[in-house]
């Protein structure tokens, strides 16, 4: 079955007649709104810095709508045809305990609306690094969304993809992609699967699949969670910027290719860099990688979940 999907990097200064159901722009402000003509868009800022003065805006589009957006108890929730875009933004205190809620609550609204299956998750938070009752935040975290997944019942076999970033702002800010049917979990040879990632790095694994495929009426999609330079599961080039990128973007090339044959091209990708500096030279490699398929990028500072990484890109094929 088709579910009816698409998404543009759009840039700033680019009107779009097309009303999308939900969009990411960093902008420093952040916040989840009702944007766009008649508040018919489902808008968020993390709380993600820009490397751009005018960064370009993420764009999700989907079926007919049959609702604007609405944030009745805390959940921004936007139904368009085969798909519901949903968001919560709230303290990132006690961090383990509120993603559990978070997680706990937003599931349950997916399946009460119609949309049971988790497509794409994107997690943001400040002080990833930072301890907090005797864990790293980023292990915090990791404890309460598996806990939650666990008790919801969601197999590791049908993790949704997924990014979890540390921002520069305070605020726990949770979204999605739902839909009625399941899309199909893509996992990548070169690494561990994140779900079974020995205790070491966490006490509850990463809950996530590297990348999610779904069919659309335009084609194959190719939803591809954060990807750093990890091989097995460990970390490699630390503090080498040029090599992290190089072993990210093999990571990349590998999901494109489990994905399917019949995949396009990147649609765009997002770059999440610790150092700002390191842009001109990350950027010279996806240069030298893609050549003339270099597809839009959105470039913003952020936390990777491990303090060595440097880099994290996510994107989409379609």
């Amino acid at each position: 079955m088709t579910i009816d999907l698409d998404t543009r990097l759009i840039p700033a200064d680019t009107a779009s007649a097309e009303p999308a159901g939900l969009s990411l722009r960093p902008a420093n402000d952040p916040g989840i709104r009702c944007a766009g003509a008649n508040g018919t868009t489902l808008a968020i800022d993390p709380g993600l810095a820009s490397l751009d003065p005018a960064p370009p805006e993420e764009r999700w589009f989907a079926g007919a709508a049959s609702n604007a957006p609405s944030g009745e108890g805390g959940l921004y929730r936007r139904v368009c045809g085969d798909v519901l875009f949903i968001a919560r933004e709230g303290p990132d205190d006690d961090l383990r305990e509120r993603t559990r809620d978070v997680y706990r609550d937003l599931v349950a609204a997916c399946r009460e609306a119609g949309y049971p299956y988790l497509l794409r998750m994107w997690n943001f938070f400040g002080r990833i690094h930072e301890p907090e009752k005797g864990l790293e935040r980023y292990q915090a975290f990791c404890t309460g969304r598996a806990e939650a997944l666990e008790a919801l019942e969601i197999p590791l076999g049908g993790m949704p993809a997924a990014t979890a970033i540390g921002s520069d702002h305070a605020g726990l800010f949770v979204h999605a992609i739902a839909a009625r049917e399941p899309g199909t979990p893509v996992e990548n040879p070169r690494q561990v699967s994140a779900y079974h990632y020995p205790e070491r790095y966490s006490p509850k694994s990463p809950s996530f699949a590297r990348a999610t495929r779904i069919e659309t009426p335009r084609g194959p999609m190719l939803l591809i969670s954060g990807t750093a330079s990890i091989t097995g599961h460990e970390s490699r080039h630390p503090g080498d910027i040029a090599a992290q990128t190089r072993e990210t973007l093999a990571n990349l090339d590998t999901l494109h290719a489990e994905g399917g044959a019949d995949l396009p091209g990147l649609r765009w990708l997002r770059v999440y860099l610790r150092h700002p500096e390191h842009r001109d030279a990350v950027e010279a490699i996806l240069r030298e990688h893609y050549g003339a398929r270099t597809p839009p990028v959105q470039w913003v500072r952020g936390d990777v979940c491990r303090q060595e990484l440097l880099i994290e890109i996510e994107g989409v094929h379609a």
